[in-house]
C-alpha cells in the first residue's frame, strides 16, 4: 500500500520527480531546449492572430491571477506583438477549459494555464480530454497550500484545530474545490497524519469556498497563498500551517510548516502552461522563449513569486511534458488509495 506521508507529497514533486530535469527550488532555471528550437523561437515566427489565454477556473482564483500576471508581463516586456485576451472557461474541475483548449487543435495562439488538478480530476473522472491530448508548453512555479480559518476563529493554532477535530469526530468541516483535487489530497493527508476525522465539503471554486468560510458555513479550507493573500494580510483569515517544505517568505514567514509541528506532510502544485494538440513545433519553441522571458523578469520575481510566496521553477516544454507525465502516474496511485478510481 502506498504510504501518503512517506512519498514526499511535494505534489508538484519538487525534488522527488524531476528535479533531475529542472533543478530544485530557488532561482535555478532549466535550459530552453535544443539549439534548433532556440533558433526557431528567435527566427521571427509570428502567431498571426491575437492570443486566447484560457483559464479553466473561475475569475479571482489562483489560475486566474497567474494568467493575468503572465499576460501583463508578456505585454510590458514586449515578448509578443499580438494582444492577449484572458478567457475563463470554468467548470468540471478544469474539464471545461481542457476541452475548450483541445478544440483549438493546431492553433499556435491558444494557450491555457495548467495545474496539478487538471490532471488529477481528468484521471478521476475518466474525462475525454487527458494530459496526452494537450501540448505541454512550460512550467513557471510551484505553489504550496496553507490551512486557513476565519480571522475570528477560536482555532489560534493547528493544535487547537486538531484538538477540536478529535473532540468532535466528523463534525469539523473543511472546504475544497472538488473530490480528487489538490486541496482534497492535502486534506486527506492532514487527516491521516494528525489522526483526525473531518468532513470535506466541495465547492465550485476558490472564491466560493472563501465565501463559505467567511459566512461561517465551513470551519476551514486549504488554499494557495496567491488566492487569499489580501485576506490574510487584512486579518480576515488566519493561516494555521503550511504544507510547504520550508517556511514561506514574507509576509507569511511566521506560519509554521506541518513538518515543524511534527507532521510529515509536504504538498505543492505546479503552475504550468499547455496548448492544444498538434501545435506546430515552431509555435512550441516560440512559447518556450516567451515563458522563459516571463520567468526571468523582475516583475515576475518581485510581484508574483515573492508576493505570493511561490517557488520559482522554470521548465521548458519537453521537461514539463516529462514532469506532468510523472505527476499523472503518482496521482493515479494516490487516487486509487483514496478509492476515487479503480
Amino acid at each position: 500500500m502506498l504510504k501518503f506521508n512517506k512519498i514526499g507529497l511535494s505534489i508538484g514533486l519538487a525534488c522527488t520527480l524531476a528535479f533531475s530535469l529542472a533543478g530544485c527550488g530557488g532561482n535555478q532555471t532549466a535550459g530552453t531546449g535544443t539549439k534548433e528550437k532556440e533558433a526557431s523561437a528567435e527566427s521571427g515566427y509570428s502567431l498571426g492572430k491575437n492570443v486566447e489565454f484560457v483559464v479553466p477556473y473561475s475569475a479571482g482564483g489562483g489560475s486566474d491571477t497567474n494568467a493575468r500576471t503572465i499576460a501583463k508581463i508578456i505585454k510590458e516586456e514586449g515578448l509578443i506583438k499580438e494582444n492577449i485576451l484572458v478567457v475563463n472557461k470554468e467548470g468540471g474541475s478544469g474539464a471545461v477549459g481542457n476541452t475548450y483548449t483541445h478544440s483549438k487543435k493546431g492553433s499556435p495562439s491558444t494557450i491555457s494555464t495548467f495545474v496539478s488538478g487538471q490532471i488529477s480530476s481528468a484521471v478521476m473522472s475518466n474525462a475525454k480530454i487527458q494530459l496526452e491530448d494537450l501540448t505541454p508548453l512550460g512550467t513557471l512555479a510551484l505553489e504550496s497550500f496553507v490551512l486557513l480559518v476565519d480571522g475570528d476563529s477560536e482555532y489560534k493554532t493547528f493544535e487547537d484545530f486538531v484538538k477540536a477535530a478529535k473532540d468532535n469526530p466528523g463534525k469539523i468541516s473543511v472546504g475544497g474545490t472538488g473530490l480528487g483535487g489538490e486541496d482534497h489530497m492535502v486534506y486527506h493527508l492532514t487527516n491521516r497524519e494528525a489522526s483526525i476525522e473531518t468532513k470535506f465539503v466541495t465547492f465550485q471554486g476558490g472564491g466560493e469556498t472563501l465565501s463559505a468560510l467567511m459566512g461561517g458555513h465551513i470551519d476551514a479550507f486549504f488554499s494557495n497563498p496567491s488566492e487569499v493573500m489580501a485576506q490574510i494580510e487584512a486579518g480576515e483569515l488566519r493561516a494555521l500551517a503550511t504544507a510547504s517544505p520550508d517556511k514561506l517568505g514574507e509576509p507569511l514567514n511566521e506560519i509554521p510548516t506541518f513538518k515543524e509541528l511534527g507532521y510529515d506532510i509536504e504538498f505543492q502544485q505546479f503552475r504550468g502552461i499547455a496548448g492544444p494538440p498538434d501545435m506546430p513545433e515552431e509555435a512550441v519553441a516560440y512559447w518556450e522563449n516567451v515563458f522563459k522571458g516571463v520567468s526571468e523578469s523582475e516583475e515576475w520575481q518581485n510581484n508574483y513569486i515573492e508576493k505570493f510566496s511561490l517557488e520559482p521553477t522554470y521548465m521548458n516544454a519537453e521537461e514539463s511534458k516529462a514532469f506532468f507525465e510523472k505527476s499523472e502516474t503518482l496521482y493515479k496511485e494516490l487516487l486509487t488509495e483514496l478509492d476515487l478510481i479503480k
